[in-house]
């Protein structure tokens, strides 16, 4: 493997884990000036909550996705980074709703929060998703080698 594919895979194992390291940096700074993250911008209120709602899922289909890149042609893994907000969905939702189905034997309506937790969230994913995607195609271009930029 030469340093440029070395590069590249670099770039984006980082990009994998944005979506873990942006909300905790926020949540860091929030603590550190004893501010609240329900009180801010709602970008940041979603950015910094998404670690606490998703962060579990999450890690576990980023591990994955970090183990999968080594070797891959470039090309897909950038058509799994344009899917991984879809696919985020898809472990997420039946997540929630699991969770929620099991909270219901203790609290009758439970299930209905969690559902309605789910479709907020499925809607929150897609739109921090697609950002972090804008996010990592920007660094890509922008500290990747130029020769693969087919």
């Amino acid at each position: 493997m030469n340093s440029a594919n070395r590069r590249i895979y670099r770039i984006y194992r980082v990009c994998i884990w944005l979506p873990i390291i942006v909300p905790d940096v926020l949540i860091a700074i929030a603590d550190v000036f004893g501010l609240s993250l329900a009180r801010g911008p709602l970008i940041v209120e979603m950015l910094g909550y998404s670690l606490y709602i998703g962060g579990l899922p999450y890690t576990l289909l980023a591990a994955w996705a970090t183990w999968w890149i080594g070797g891959q042609p470039e090309e897909k893994i950038r058509r799994l980074m344009f899917r991984a907000p879809l696919l985020m969905v898809a472990i997420f939702v039946p997540f929630a709703l699991l969770v929620g189905f099991t909270i219901a034997f203790a609290y009758r309506d439970a299930w209905t929060v969690y559902a309605g937790v789910a479709l907020y969230s499925a809607a929150v994913i897609l739109l921090l998703g697609y950002g972090y995607v804008g996010l990592a195609v920007f660094l890509r271009y922008t500290f990747g080698p130029r020769q693969s930029l087919a």
